[in-house]
């Protein structure tokens, strides 16, 4: 904890304390007095006192809130007298809210019966005892411990049940108020968490967009490649075709025009048998150019029997080739 936060705490406290210290002058004019003892006094100043308890973090600087309280004694009483029995009586008040109250806060029948019997004690063990033990010291009474005590706890029951009703009702308000708090913070937190897990979740597919636009990107730079490779290919195609349509078969329609007339004008039968066989095969690879460029020209695929035909063809044709031999 730095040191900025203590000192906003610490004057939070002292805030605090001299808030509730003026209260309890204020309430300190409802003023009952005590029979038997002029000198002496009863009010409401004690309910401002208890309730600091609740908000005050740090004990210590209920001793101011205490002094203010004291400083409207009269003059027939004494100052002293009054801070020690309100000191003696909220340090143990204090102490008994933490270490006992808070522990059942979240029980209303408890918390009740805890306020009722801490504030009892207050009274009965802390604020009558100091305050009649302090005065026979000071020699402001003279009357026999028992005998007052007796006296003044009578003389405070109304200041006794108006100050238990009140802090009681208050007290079991505040634990659950803290109660509401902790709840909102612990729901404030579960939000924070799950908008957490929000932020984390949207930057987890902003990063599987990215990586899936990285991947389209790509695979348009592989499609645009392939497509470029095709078309590049098939202009190879294309002039092949035309090489294969136009140039190669203008050399070999000039064999088979050879061929047939050197057939026709020849009187040799062997020679016109093996013109008529060379005049065959110029036909048939004259097809099978023809085939060819005009599956070239058409973009299309060879079939498997095509394919198988073409095969057969370019056989025959070397078969002839051998015989000719």
């Amino acid at each position: 904890m730095n040191k900025n936060l203590l000192k906003n705490e610490h004057l939070r406290d002292v805030t605090l304390s001299v808030i509730f210290g003026l209260l309890s002058t204020l309430l300190g004019l409802v003023k009952f007095n005590i029979p038997g003892f002029t000198a002496a006094i009863s009010s409401l100043n004690e309910i401002p006192l208890l309730i600091s308890v609740l908000y005050v973090g740090n004990p210590f600087y209920l001793i101011i809130a205490v002094v203010i309280s004291a400083l409207p004694t009269p003059e027939q009483g004494s100052i002293y007298s009054t801070i020690l029995m309100h000191a003696g009586g909220l340090a143990f008040f204090g102490a008994f809210y933490h270490l006992v109250i808070k522990q059942y806060s979240g029980y209303l029948i408890k918390t009740i019966a805890l306020c009722v019997l801490g504030i009892s004690i207050y009274y009965a063990a802390f604020l009558v005892p100091i305050f009649i033990i302090t005065n026979q010291l000071l020699g402001l009474n003279e009357t026999p411990f028992i005998p007052f005590y007796i006296e003044l706890s009578q003389s405070l029951h109304f200041e006794f049940i108006t100050s238990l009703l009140v802090v009681t009702l208050f007290m079991v308000q505040f634990n659950y108020s803290k109660k509401l708090k902790k709840y909102s913070t612990g729901l404030e937190g579960i939000v924070k968490e799950r908008t957490e897990e929000l932020r984390t979740t949207v930057e987890e597919l902003n990063r599987s967009n990215q990586e899936l636009t990285s991947l389209n990107d790509g695979l348009d730079l592989m499609v645009k490649n392939r497509t470029a490779e095709l078309e590049e290919r098939n202009y190879q195609l294309t002039e092949y075709a035309f090489i294969n349509s136009h140039l190669l078969r203008a050399p070999l329609a000039r064999v088979l025009g050879l061929t047939d007339l050197i057939r026709m004008e020849s009187t040799d039968p062997k020679t016109k048998d093996l013109m008529e066989k060379l005049f065959n095969s110029c036909e048939e690879l004259d097809e099978i150019i023809k085939l060819m460029s005009n599956q070239l020209s058409d973009g299309s695929i060879l079939s498997s029997n095509q394919k198988e035909e073409l095969k057969n063809r370019i056989n025959e044709i070397i078969a002839q080739r051998d015989n000719l031999n």
